[in-house]
């Protein structure tokens, strides 16, 4: 039986963007992109995807982090604000597609602007301010205890909209250049809410 979607994509993707961004070398040092989400990342990819550029570059940061999320925190079947069910990283990637191509440019260039310069501190409330998160998930977020070993953190499952908030405001119990991983166990299912 097929599962129904309620997760928003639109926070989703805007989720990964900002943690992505937060994460790069020249922010929190969590994973190995440098200004990919940046304004030096955004003139670079403009030259030859003028129009997908944005989506290409997200992706390419989700890639990555997924890559080092797993490497500092190798735990199976859990899913991460990087690695979620297929189901659902398949609707997110038709939904890009379709965003690439409906002209609405201004709206992504404005998102992309504010995501272009993270703060040095406090993920949680810049994730608030760019009304991607509620202030309450932000407070829950970064107070879930450490796991043992502290490189993960366990989020509440199932995979719902809101889990997808915690699991990007837990990426505030890491430190400059201490990735630790956001994760929900047995992540693999989605259900609505």
């Amino acid at each position: 039986m097929p599962v129904e979607l309620t997760i928003d994509l639109n926070r989703l993707f805007k989720l990964r963007a900002a943690v992505g961004r937060y994460g790069e070398m020249d922010a929190a040092g969590w994973w190995n992109t440098q200004g990919v989400l940046g304004s030096r990342g955004a003139s670079v990819y403009k030259r030859s995807l003028p129009r997908t550029q944005l989506f290409a570059r997200v992706r390419l940061v989700t890639h990555v982090a997924r890559s080092r999320s797993s490497s500092i925190y190798p735990a199976p079947g859990v899913a991460t604000l990087w690695s979620l069910p297929a189901e659902l990283e398949r609707s997110l990637s038709f939904e890009e597609r379709a965003w690439a191509t409906n002209g609405s440019e201004g709206e992504w260039a404005e998102f992309e602007a504010a995501v272009a310069s993270p703060p040095n501190d406090d993920l949680g409330g810049w994730l608030t301010s760019l009304d991607l998160l509620e202030p309450e998930l932000a407070k829950r977020g970064s107070v879930l205890p450490l796991a043992p070993g502290e490189k993960g953190v366990e989020v509440p499952g199932p995979v719902t909209d809101e889990a997808i908030q915690l699991l990007s405001a837990a990426h505030a119990r890491g430190a400059q250049k201490n990735l630790v991983v956001p994760f929900i166990p047995g992540g693999v299912e989605i259900t609505g809410g």
